[in-house]
């Protein structure tokens, strides 16, 4: 790997490191689903760009809310990472400079202070117990491991600590107690290509968490190496990919990921499969798997879809109506439910024909997650301004009728997208005022009541501009390199080696292009 190409991976880190809000910016896009271990009305999608945060359900998905990243950051100035929700419902999330969690009802978000200024870059809930918690560190200069989070939600250093980047956590039943699996480099033995060093790659399994591990070095690979799951039906088998970067500077030509199946821990692979971008693996316990495939954005006529086998002894073959991009994928045990991330959408997948049933779209959510004494709206109004609900962005959603800019929410729209009025006449619609799942009680229960300062919002999500000149704009998504932001090249390297997802191919080139007009 030369200059050029660890320039291009420098790059794309530069939106996953440093948080840029603007409205030429990159659109929001979901790339990961957590779902409550026990309580499946329970599950949350993470967006990223346009400074991030996430969509919450609590009914099933029949609703969604809008939390946005300047909600659950604060000051911490840090995009969102790897999120899960554990037994209790409390989510915790992993970002470049610590560890946040909530309240356990996607309210009160809090850093962890022992962690400050630590990457956490995965985290996992344990298979068998899930009130614990685990996650990885990754701070580059420092010994890195395991760390562990108990019932009572107190975190502790778990097993030893070693000079390595880690990421991709990956935590299996095996016999009595469990297994852990990651993804660590070493750049102290890292090979060198035109000088830049090129990462050695290790996968690291341990039977008795974390105190010794078996390590099996995979070398200086052509591309970033991911950990993607782990056989239910196996704890030996498990899943990588090879993620190579786009030719030159992402335009069409990119080249494929390749997805690999070892059967003896990571010793050995084989190649099972390639796609245009690996969006994500999901299993079944009685070794289903589904592999997906998300495009890529420059160039229609690549694959993408949504990939399946009955196990990974046989061929996995694309399915017929799956003819999406799949960002994320997720599999729920005790409902026999495929779910998927497409760009803007989420929702169920028929996992014999990849019908996709959508539950979830970025355009049409109609409510903010309610907090006690919280006036969202006015706590993400700077960020949701700056790109969700400004122009080329989703300024049509009905949460973003809570804003009466000229340049933010439906002011911003195109013109007869947005929906206020419908949202005005329909006061009692789940989507604004509240459903079983979200309202709670009068004591707040869940974390989601509807207090004065939320109802005052709610008022603003049905004011509209009355005559008057606006601006209005016409919008399209466009497909282009965007702009890169300032970057080190050297620790923007690094945390390319180890990030849990890279971002998506043309992500941060999805611009918008819009048209501005006088009307009213």
């Amino acid at each position: 790997m030369g200059w050029c190409r660890a320039s291009v991976m420098a790059v794309a880190l530069s939106d996953l490191v440093l948080p840029r809000v603007a409205h030429a910016g990159p659109v929001e896009q979901l790339v990961q689903m957590a779902m409550h271990p026990g309580d499946p009305n329970v599950m949350a999608v993470r967006y990223q760009n346009g400074g991030g945060g996430l969509f919450v359900t609590t009914d099933g998905a029949k609703t969604w809310k809008l939390l946005c990243g300047s909600a659950m950051f604060g000051t911490m100035r840090t995009p969102g990472g790897p999120f899960v929700i554990g037994g209790g419902g409390t989510m915790t999330m992993g970002v470049f400079s610590g560890m946040l969690h909530d309240d356990g009802h996607a309210c009160g978000w809090s850093n962890e202070p022992q962690y400050d200024g630590v990457w956490i870059s995965d985290l996992a809930v344990d298979p068998a117990d899930p009130s614990i918690t685990y996650a990885v560190t990754s701070t580059g200069g420092k010994p890195n491991g395991l760390l562990r989070r108990d019932a009572s939600g107190k975190w502790s250093d778990l097993g030893t600590r070693d000079d390595v980047l880690i990421a991709d956590l990956h935590v299996v039943s095996y016999g009595s107690g469990r297994r852990f699996y990651v993804n660590a480099v070493r750049m102290e033995s890292a090979q060198s290509d035109g000088g830049v060093s090129l990462p050695e790659n290790v996968l690291r399994v341990s039977d008795d968490d974390g105190a010794t591990w078996r390590e099996h070095p995979q070398g200086a690979v052509d591309g970033t190496l991911h950990v993607q799951g782990v056989d239910p039906t196996d704890p030996d088998r498990l899943v990588i990919s090879i993620e190579r970067p786009e030719d030159g500077l992402g335009l069409p030509g990119s080249t494929e990921d390749s997805v690999l199946v070892s059967e003896d821990e990571g010793a050995t692979f084989t190649q099972y499969l390639k796609v245009t971008e690996i969006g994500g693996v999901a299993f079944a316990p009685d070794g289903r798997v589904w592999i997906g495939d998300a495009g890529n954005p420059f160039d229609a006529t690549l694959p993408r879809g949504l990939w399946s086998a009955s196990s990974l002894d046989v061929p996995a073959t694309r399915l017929s109506m799956a003819d999406y991009p799949v960002q994320c994928l997720g599999y729920r045990k005790g409902t026999d439910t495929l779910y998927a991330c497409q760009r803007w959408s989420f929702g169920s997948v028929d996992g014999t024909d990849g019908t996709f049933l959508s539950s979830l779209d970025v355009t049409k959510v109609a409510g903010f997650v309610s907090c006690e004494g919280v006036d969202m709206a006015a706590v993400c109004e700077p960020q949701l301004c700056g790109a969700y609900c400004g122009p080329g962005h989703f300024p049509q959603a009905p949460v973003c009728c809570a804003y009466t800019s000229p340049i933010c929410g439906p002011a911003a729209a195109e013109k007869g997208t947005a929906s206020c009025g419908a949202m005005g006449a329909a006061s009692g619609d789940a989507g604004l005022a509240g459903d079983a799942g979200l309202a709670g009680d009068a004591s707040g229960d869940a974390g989601f009541a509807r207090d004065a300062s939320s109802d005052a919002g709610s008022a603003a999500f049905v004011k509209r501009r009355e005559g008057g000149a606006h601006s209005s704009c016409s919008c399209s998504l466009t497909e282009g390199p965007g702009p890169a932001g300032p970057s080190t090249l050297g620790a923007l390297f690094a945390a390319a080696l180890v990030a849990r997802r890279r971002p998506r191919r043309g992500e941060r080139a999805l611009t918008s292009r819009c048209s501005s007009r006088r009307s009213g």
